[in-house]
C-alpha cells in the first residue's frame, strides 16, 4: 500500500500524540504500539528516529524513489527497437525467449508483454466474430 504525503502527515501527528502520552507515562509501550497499529520494537525504532531527527526522521524515505527492480529507460527503448526492427511479427512469448537467450534480458515475460502492449507493438488477433444470424446458419448446417 502506497502512502501519500497527506496520509503520512496524519500518521505523524497521531504518532506525536501517542509519543507524548507515552513519555508522560500515561501509556505503556505496548499500549502505545497497539494504538498506532505496530509492534513494540517498531514503536521503539520510531521513538529513537523521532528523538534523533525530529519530524523528518518519521518521513517514509521510499516516497518519490524509483524501484531498484525497474527496467532502465534505455533498456526499455532498446527492447522496443529490437521488436520493431528485428523481431517484428513475433508473439510476446517468442520475443521474450529471444530477448533472454540472445540479448541477456533479465526481466520477466510479464514486463515484456505489458511494455510492448503499451508501446503498441502487438495488436491482439481477434477470431472471426459470428453474429447471431451466422451462428444459426452454422448450427443448421452442422
Amino acid at each position: 500500500m502506497r502512502r501519500t504525503a497527506a496520509a503520512q502527515g496524519v500518521r505523524m501527528l497521531k504518532f506525536m500524540d501517542v509519543f507524548g502520552r507515552w513519555e508522560a507515562s500515561e501509556l505503556s509501550q505496548l499500549e502505545a504500539a497497539e494504538l498506532l497499529g505496530m509492534g513494540e520494537r517498531t514503536f521503539l525504532r520510531w521513538c529513537r528516529r523521532y528523538e534523533e531527527a525530529g519530524d523528518s526522521g518519521l518521513l517514509d524515505r521510499r516516497i518519490g524513489k524509483v524501484s531498484g527492480k525497474r527496467v532502465p529507460e534505455d533498456r526499455s527503448a532498446e527492447v522496443e527497437a529490437l521488436y520493431r526492427t528485428r523481431y517484428s511479427g513475433f508473439t510476446a512469448r517468442h520475443f521474450h525467449e529471444h530477448l533472454v537467450r540472445d540479448h541477456r534480458f533479465a526481466w520477466s515475460y510479464s514486463w515484456t508483454r505489458h511494455s510492448c502492449k503499451a508501446a503498441i507493438c502487438w495488436r491482439r488477433r481477434r477470431g472471426v466474430v459470428r453474429t447471431s444470424e451466422s451462428a444459426r446458419v452454422v448450427r443448421c448446417l452442422g
